[in-house]
């Protein structure tokens, strides 16, 4: 024990606050540095709000999309199509100069529907006709020609396939400046390649396939890629270096990270690994037409002449759709347009190495201040220091995004801030509560003698409480033993006067008697219920027919005389589950609110010397679930006054009255898990209605 306290003591000395700020410091840069996915997903999805706030509008008005869509393949008939019908689309395309044709299409196997396959396929074909077909071009022939010495770009698949040697061949279209830097770009092993007619004849093929993040999102794109130890380019690059000037693509390196890749003169900034942020667009003006337009010949002359021109299947139910940063589902065709296109513009984004060194700083200059600010000033300099620094954070990393296209993350930056920040308030709380504590100690050894002066009135009001508390219950038993009291009476005297009428009716006498001893029981049932409530403080429950015991109160009313001239009418629902409760209280509940009710509309009577009044009584089980029971009378209704202290203990109108009958009943009903309330009788008079649980079991 004593060991445990001394290294208790220790602990203040050696987490202090700024050991402790130093700490969290350090360990927020080394998440940075080290850059799980899940602190890459919250940073990526803040530069997708940025993207979302503000999309790109600036476009190079230079690429023209040729989609294979659903028009196409409705006219053409079902994809793939014969290669020769691709031959006629690509020279339609390739007859107007184009800069660049980018086929986003992979040729991996020969075309089934070439004519000497076909002749091989069909073996009940005439030799002569076989002789025909063996001697006309190939599908795969025929396309080939169309690409040759042309502007053209094939895509290829890598990843995919079981090929892991490298395309046909090719000019020597990349020059690396500087150290070897193949081990900092992510390596691939195979490669899904095009046949060998059309790799000869492509003037270059790139990698087409893009991956997308963990998250399914696509926000950059490869322009190099690893193809077993050698650097291939994608389908971007070459599609830029054949619309250029044709110039092999540069790739400036320093310490086995990219710094930059050149091509075509254009000088792009990518992160370590060789990808390009896009920044993407959503609302695109590059031009978007139909194959099956260019087919036609519905399009007007040089429409393609100095232009990049894309051809790819869009169809649905064909092509990939892939969600963008601005929530777009976008084809690949689409996906290479929108990177071409930001790159065109000059609009790619840049996350590079000076980003994460500028996030880096962030943490240390928010450590920086905060701890010097939490040493040295109070809690109103902290906020604002704390303020200040967050809108700086956010300022300095939306203006980087708007005005220069650099992505600097926040998120990091911000969580710092108010982890420090709430850190040092709760330091300083801490410390003032100390304070507070010593100020208490000393203030109590003033209070003692108070203390005993406050506990000598304390006993006095404890003693008045509790003959209060006597007062009340004896008040309490008092008012409920009333009501079968006075049934006994009532019963008694009638049994008399059958008596003295000289009726041996015995069974009359029976009943009265019965009804007498009902009572009786009733009584000693409400003493019994007081009693083990005041010992348990519980009350047993069970289920109960509460349309039975509304009857059963109804009839107490009238056989006592005090609704002779009374109307009481039920509506009760004869489907009413049982209610869980317990009899007793139940039978008082009703006989308080009946017998008020009465005694509303006949004293309404009396001051209006008018005859006779109506009651009426419904059961139903409400929208809830809950038993609910309601007593309408067309008495003379209540004040907003009364309304208010209706419930309160002692509060009557009755001249004779003790004003706890209403006070019980609520109490009886809210233990029982219902409620009693009152509203206003459209007829006129007042409505009290109560809710019971219903028996579950």
């Amino acid at each position: 024990m004593k060991s445990l306290k001394k290294m208790y003591s220790l602990l203040p000395r050696l987490f202090t606050l700024n050991r402790l700020m130093i700490i969290i410091v350090l360990g927020v840069i080394i998440l940075r540095i080290n850059d799980p996915w899940a602190v890459k997903e919250i940073r990526y999805n803040t530069f997708d709000s940025y993207q979302k706030i503000s999309p790109r509008e600036i476009t190079s008005e230079q690429i023209i999309l040729v989609e294979i869509d659903e028009n196409s393949l409705k006219t053409r008939g079902q994809w793939p199509w014969p290669r020769n019908l691709l031959s006629e689309l690509t020279e339609k395309i390739l007859s107007q100069s184009p800069k660049a044709l980018g086929i986003d299409i992979l040729f991996p196997e020969p075309d089934r529907t070439s004519p000497d396959l076909v002749a091989k396929q069909h073996h009940d074909l005439p030799n002569d006709v076989k002789n025909l077909l063996a001697s006309l071009p190939s599908n795969d022939t025929m396309l080939a020609l169309s690409i040759n010495n042309k502007p053209v770009v094939l895509g290829i698949a890598a990843g995919f396939g079981t090929q892991n040697s490298l395309p046909g061949p090719s000019p020597h279209n990349i020059v690396m400046i500087g150290e070897d830097i193949r081990n900092s770009i992510p390596q691939y092993s195979r490669v899904l390649r095009n046949i060998a007619p059309l790799e000869n004849a492509a003037r270059a093929q790139g990698i087409s396939n893009i991956a997308s993040d963990p998250d399914g999102i696509i926000r950059k794109i490869p322009l190099i890629y690893n193809i077993g130890g050698t650097i291939i380019p994608a389908f971007e690059t070459e599609i830029l270096r054949t619309a250029g000037k044709n110039n092999p693509t540069e790739i400036l390196y320093n310490s086995s990270e990219i710094i930059e890749i050149k091509v075509s003169d254009q000088e792009l900034k990518t992160d370590t690994a060789g990808n390009a942020w896009i920044y993407f667009s959503n609302q695109p003006t590059r031009t978007t037409i139909s194959a099956e337009e260019v087919l036609s010949g519905k399009i007007p002359a040089n429409f393609f002449q100095d232009r990049i021109v894309l051809l790819g299947v869009t169809a649905i139910g064909i092509a990939d759709y892939t969600p963008s940063p601005l929530g777009q589902n976008l084809s690949g065709l689409a996906l290479h347009a929108q990177a071409l296109d930001s790159i065109m513009s000059g609009t790619l984004l840049s996350h590079t190495n000076v980003s994460t060194t500028i996030e880096l700083g962030f943490f240390i200059l928010i450590g920086l201040v905060l701890i010097w600010i939490a040493n040295n000033y109070a809690a109103l300099e902290l906020t604002v220091a704390f303020a200040v620094l967050c809108w700086s954070i956010i300022l300095i990393s939306w203006g980087s995004f708007i005005f220069k296209k650099v992505l600097i993350d926040p998120t990091l930056p911000l969580a710092l801030t108010l982890t420090l920040f709430l850190l040092a308030t709760s330091a300083g709380f801490i410390t003032e509560q100390k304070q507070r504590r010593l100020d208490a100690q000393e203030a109590a050894k003033r209070e003692r003698e108070k203390e005993t002066r406050i506990r000598k009135l304390q006993n006095e009001l404890m003693h008045t409480i509790g003959k209060s508390s006597v007062q009340k219950l004896s008040s309490s038993i008092a008012h409920e033993m009333n009501q079968p009291m006075a049934a006994i009476c009532n019963y008694t005297n009638a049994a008399r006067r059958l008596l003295e009428k000289d009726i041996t009716d015995q069974e009359t006498l029976k009943s009265v008697l019965g009804k007498i001893l009902t009572q009786a029981d009733r009584g000693s049932d409400i003493l019994k219920s007081i009693r083990e409530g005041a010992e348990t403080g519980k009350t047993s429950t069970k289920p109960l027919d509460v349309n039975r015991i509304i009857r059963e109160e109804v009839e107490l009313i009238k056989d006592t005389g005090d609704a002779e001239k009374v109307q009481i009418t039920l509506y009760c629902d004869q489907n009413l589950p049982q209610a869980q409760g317990n009899e007793i209280q139940i039978h008082q509940v009703l006989l308080n609110l009946i017998r008020n009710a009465v005694q509303a509309i006949t004293h309404a009577e009396q001051d209006s010397k008018s005859a006779g009044g109506e009651i009426e009584i419904t059961t139903i089980q409400n929208s809830s679930g809950m038993i609910e029971v309601s007593i309408s009378d067309s008495g003379p209704g209540l004040s907003n006054q009364e309304k208010e202290t209706l419930f309160k203990p002692f509060y009557t109108s009755k001249v004779q009255g003790m004003g706890l009958g209403l006070a019980i009943c609520r109490s009886i009903l809210e233990a029982l898990g219902g409620t009693l309330w009152v509203e206003e009788n459209e007829k006129g008079g007042a409505i009290f209605l109560f809710t019971l649980p219903p028996n579950d079991t």
